[in-house]
């Protein structure tokens, strides 16, 4: 992505980065969101290539990346209300295809629920589910969603205090080092200079402990009869402390589950399973990605030239 042909759009109450890029007009938008604690830029490996073919549309959402702070609580549905001012701002018309990842796909499902008439496709990328904090998954899978929420109250505290600044400084984050690898050496740099923001932990923390309300908005939720992906990860290694063999085994089964449940919300659904990948396949392998929005594209294509 050419992060220097991003611009600022001000929607009221606080100005939005974002990039839009590709511009040919014969085939559907596609708008990108990003996963909590995230940014645009880890669209990096998927957006230029389907920018080749149409108009795309990736940001960061109020209070990372370059974007501002935005008003708070941060629920799902003040994110979709945000991106809707975005779009309308910058004349970029509906219908649209929606990709999100994790978090993103919660919103872009929130986003269909509020304006199907705006949408004719999805991808849901490794996307949250509103059954992972209920009894229908092990005890060990809904505390290690609790154990996220408090993880990002503790980066929030470092980040108020300079701490996380300085580990970014000096690149202690082994993991994320790890996550960003596939990246250009700039795209690299660019991501430890925004990823350890104050206002991005501040962010997270507080998307994270309103998601309860997303969740309750789209449960039980169905997507119109349009075309929708939804892409699971193969690879599911992180778990809660002392998490036993069978509980990780059942876990495992029910995340699966609850991605078919996400399939069926659409006549038109399908399940891709990607076996070599964790939890970031946009980054593992962007091509599965690329290829699942190019197969929405042609069967949302208005012209039939693309081959």
């Amino acid at each position: 992505m050419q992060i220097d042909r991003g611009e600022f759009t001000n929607i009221g109450s606080h100005k939005l980065f974002r990039m839009i890029e590709g511009g040919d007009e014969r085939y559907l938008p596609v708008v990108f969101e990003h996963g909590c604690g995230s940014s645009a830029l880890l669209w990096s490996l998927v957006a230029p290539e389907i920018a080749r073919i149409t108009t795309t549309i990736v940001y960061d959402r109020a209070g990372y990346g370059w974007s501002e702070l935005g008003p708070f609580p941060r629920t799902n549905e003040r994110c979709i209300s945000e991106l809707y001012e975005l779009l309308q701002i910058e004349g970029i018309k509906g219908p649209y295809i929606l990709v999100g990842h994790s978090y993103g796909g919660l919103n872009v499902r929130m986003f269909t629920h509020k304006h199907p008439e705006l949408v004719a496709g999805v991808v849901l990328v490794d996307s949250m589910h509103e059954d992972e904090m209920t009894a229908r998954f092990p005890e060990e899978h809904r505390k290690g969603q609790l154990f996220a929420v408090k993880f990002f109250w503790f980066l929030q505290v470092l980040s108020k205090i300079g701490i996380l600044k300085l580990l970014a400084v000096f690149k202690i984050f082994p993991g994320f080092s790890k996550t960003i690898r596939p990246f250009p050496k700039q795209i690299q740099g660019l991501l430890w200079k925004i990823s350890f923001q104050k206002k991005s932990m501040v962010t997270a923390y507080n998307e994270f402990l309103n998601v309860q309300d997303g969740y309750a908005k789209v449960r039980g939720s169905k997507i119109k009869d349009i075309p929708l992906i939804v892409i699971k990860s193969g690879i599911v290694n992180e778990f809660y402390p002392g998490t036993k063999e069978e509980a990780k085994r059942i876990i495992r089964e029910k995340l699966k589950e609850v991605a078919n449940d996400m399939k069926n919300m659409s006549a038109d659904g399908k399940m891709i399973e990607v076996h070599d990948s964790g939890h970031n396949i946009h980054i593992d392998n962007p091509q599965v990605v690329i290829d699942s929005i190019v197969k929405i594209l042609k069967k949302t294509e208005k012209t039939g030239l693309l081959s």
